[in-house]
């Protein structure tokens, strides 16, 4: 038998205590165990064996029942609570670096770490004259190629083309005529014209900056001394500029907001919208960089607020007027048509405005507004009928 091999089992031994040691291991190794002790056996991989273990392996059952998992929860919420990680969890938070701005080379240099620290700086020339110029001489170049090759098939079909030329490429190829290499050319010029064509779509796809995202990046150009004034014409080209940002669903109202809020207090909005890396980040350079995410939740928070007020409020309004007598009912139901009106214009308004919604789904949207205030002021004049009616 060879050696470090693992014996089977027999019909005359009795369980895990009766395995066999590997051959080159003394037998005066294994010792007794008492026979009220459990044991497990467990396979040892790098001596390929099987061992026997002491009671302490096994889980008791208070470990293993809900008491223990219940403990065992308790003990990993303190671990997070104390700001230690548990031993079996692999996740680390690495420490971010942030670069000031500052840091960077006065020039060129301090204004692309600018552009980069805010989607909103993101502002560069289309050349949109540029681009059509190209276009159109490419355009010309090959109208006078395309009539050249009219006039070679024009002379080829006078002298009644006796190689079948005309329709044989292979056979123009073997003689290689003018024709061929015009159309290498034009082959060429076609390519360079698509591409400028498909280039030139995309650039005016891009929307133009804001004005005041225009006028943010002239101030940090100018207050930050980043270039030359002959070189800063650019930011005046407001119709040939091109902003890379995609805004959010509510961008110019996150704008709105931060310019309201400034103007009460720059200090407090500081404070609320910007986070350490961002404190860290601006150095002394004069920006006023706000954390997005803050931004974002305190723009739909405002909006939550908002559709509550156009749900709740003409409810509200609706059940104020309520007639108490029959003879005010015709008054009544004239001021609760006139709140469903008004409302429903404000909300058609606040989705048309405050969102990037379609045509279709804004005036699916009222709708189905407008339905929901219908039903319940139906609902009302239902109950103070059939309470008229069981007055009278």
């Amino acid at each position: 038998m060879a050696e470090n091999s693992v014996v089977p089992y027999t019909d005359d031994e009795q369980g895990p205590a009766a395995v066999h040691r590997p051959n080159n291991q003394a037998q005066s190794q294994a010792t007794a165990k008492p026979q009220d002790t459990p044991s497990v056996e467990a396979y040892d991989i790098e001596n390929q064996s099987f061992s026997i273990s002491e009671s302490s392996a096994i889980p008791s059952s208070e470990e293993t029942g809900i008491k223990g998992a219940i403990s065992k929860r308790f003990k990993t919420v303190k671990r997070a609570l104390h700001g230690k990680d548990d031993a079996h969890d692999y996740r680390h938070r690495l420490e971010q670096r942030t670069r000031p701005l500052d840091s960077y080379q006065p020039g060129y240099a301090t204004l692309a770490a600018i552009e980069d620290s805010d989607p909103s700086f993101l502002i560069y020339r289309k050349f949109g004259w540029l681009r059509n110029r190209l276009l159109l001489d490419l355009q010309d170049e090959l109208v006078t190629l395309e009539r050249e090759l009219e006039l070679i098939d024009a002379s080829t079909t006078r002298r009644g083309d006796p190689d079948n030329v005309l329709a044989s490429r292979r056979n123009d190829e073997r003689k290689k005529t003018k024709r061929r290499g015009l159309l290498k050319e034009i082959r060429q010029k076609l390519l360079e014209y698509d591409e400028v064509l498909l280039r030139l779509k995309q650039i005016h796809a891009i929307k133009r900056p804001t004005v005041r995202n225009q006028n943010s990046l002239y101030n940090l150009i100018w207050n930050n001394r980043c270039l030359v004034n002959e070189e800063t014409d650019w930011i005046y080209r407001g119709e040939d500029l091109a902003a890379l940002a995609s805004y959010s669903e509510h961008g110019w109202f996150n704008g709105f907001v931060e310019d309201t809020m400034n103007m009460i207090s720059r200090s407090a909005t500081t404070f609320f919208f910007r986070d350490a890396e961002l404190k860290k980040k601006t150095g002394s350079i004069q920006v006023n960089l706000l954390s997005p995410r803050r931004l974002e939740i305190f723009v739909r928070t405002v909006f939550t607020i908002l559709t509550a007020v156009l749900f709740l409020v003409p409810v509200l309004a609706m059940l104020e007027l309520q007639p108490s007598h029959a003879d005010q009912a015709r008054h009544a139901e004239y001021m609760q048509l006139a709140i469903v009106f008004v409302f429903t214009i404000l909300f058609s308004a606040s989705c048309s405005t405050f969102t990037k919604a379609k045509r279709q789904e804004v005036f699916t949207a009222t709708g189905a507004y407008c339905a929901v205030l219908v039903v319940f002021l139906g609902n009302t004049q239902n109950a103070i009928t059939n309470d008229a009616i069981s007055v009278s």
